[in-house]
């Protein structure tokens, strides 16, 4: 056992480091997606109500 401690210990920092990475990245793609979502819902919204004042022309 302490064998396998003393391989993997060393690694640590290296671990964390790409465990903290990968949530950095995660956390981006997330905002980008939550902001592209938020774009698309205006459009969206502009798109009705110009639908709405052909309808009503």
């Amino acid at each position: 056992m302490n064998e396998i401690y003393s391989t993997v210990i060393p690694q640590a920092p290296y671990i964390i480091g790409a465990y903290g990475l990968i949530w950095v990245a995660l956390l981006g793609f997330v905002g980008m997606v939550f902001n592209r979502l938020r774009r698309m819902e205006k459009e969206l919204a502009v798109l009705e109500e110009s639908l709405k004042r052909r309808e009503q022309a």
